[in-house]
């Protein structure tokens, strides 16, 4: 699985996308941009890191993938509040995003 070709510090990293995607967004919305509903995300949070992500059309697959771009290009996080998800800067959010791609031999962007 390719998320364990990240490193500890990269899977809290994609962890803590993944919450907080679903604080930001709405849960009439996660569907539609996520694929997956606010309750099935909320399990796959509780459940970290015993996910699996080698079927795309898998629920843990599309969690990781798109709240992965959704914090990438999807809603912001204001400046004053991105201390309180992230101790490390966008580009390198980008940089785990790419490489869990490249692990998982396959594109980004919402599925």
């Amino acid at each position: 699985m390719a998320i364990e070709e990240l490193t500890n510090k990269e899977q809290k990293l994609v962890l803590a996308c993944l919450k907080a995607t679903a604080v930001y967004v709405d849960d009439t919305e996660k569907h539609s941009r996520l694929g997956i509903d606010g309750e099935v995300l909320q399990q796959i949070i509780e459940r970290w890191p015993a996910v699996d992500d080698r079927d795309e059309n898998g629920d843990d697959f599309l969690a990781i993938n798109n709240c992965l771009n959704e914090v990438c290009n999807g809603f912001q996080i204001a400046a004053a509040d991105w201390s309180a998800w992230f101790d490390i800067g966008m580009d390198q959010i980008q940089a785990t995003y790419r490489k869990w791609l490249t692990a998982r031999k396959t594109f980004g962007g919402i599925r």
